[in-house]
């Protein structure tokens, strides 16, 4: 489903290029996890953002259902970002004007849509939000959730266009200890149930453990432990 092939990537600096990731080889089946740990400044998020086609990579292919992404146009590469990748990050967010449910729906009005699909989509919206204990905060706003909340609405918003790939970066990183073991049964559930791929970047060993393969990103290569 996901494949890199001998990725690099490298940043211009003064005197020479600095150079994150290299020789990268990865490959993920649909609906599995994998965890990538490292230390701060190892590349964990500039590999995310070019699974995530965020960024492009220096050299080398990154294919999602074989389809390159480095070899899209940036319309293309958006549409597919929309559709069939969903991201996580350490801080949620969400617009704070806009209700739970409105938030959630934010990735779906990217798309031109009948009064039947958008009726399809508020009811998959309600159907993850209930699932992830979130229904009854439809109409609340952010501020009024807690951390822990926050980030479950934000995980719903990554999965509302039913997406073959999340990526979740630091996804724990600003949660208490109980409300993170919470996130991470909810994202491994999540990953089974809506058979979606999980890709975890965390500094946690205790949820790096729990995905199906753990790699660890430390002197620009990336090794599974």
């Amino acid at each position: 489903m996901l494949e890199l092939i001998d990725v690099n990537k490298s940043y211009p600096a003064v005197p020479e290029n600095v150079r994150i990731l290299r020789q990268v080889n990865l490959q993920i089946g649909s609906g599995q996890s994998i965890s990538v740990m490292g230390p701060s400044g190892s590349g964990k998020t500039t590999l995310l953002n070019l699974i995530g086609g965020l960024d492009r990579p220096t050299s080398g292919k990154i294919l999602l259902n074989r389809t390159n992404l480095g070899s899209l146009r940036d319309a293309e590469l958006a549409r597919i970002r929309n559709g069939s990748i969903g991201f996580v990050f350490q801080l949620h967010y969400l617009l704070p004007q806009c209700t739970v449910l409105e938030n959630v729906l934010l990735p779906t009005l990217a798309m031109r849509k009948s009064k039947i699909e958008k009726h399809s989509d508020k009811k998959r919206a309600i159907e993850l939000l209930e699932k992830t204990g979130m229904k009854a905060y439809c109409q609340s706003h952010p501020g009024q959730l807690s951390g822990g909340q926050r980030q479950r609405v934000a995980v719903v918003r990554a999965l509302i266009n039913k997406p073959d790939i999340l990526l979740a970066d630091e996804p724990t990183g600003s949660l208490d200890a109980d409300t993170a073991d919470q996130l991470t049964e909810l994202l491994l559930e999540l990953n089974q149930s809506q058979s979606v791929a999980l890709v975890i970047a965390t500094h946690s060993k205790k949820l790096a453990n729990r995905a199906q393969r753990q790699f660890r990103l430390d002197h620009q290569t990336l090794t599974e432990v």
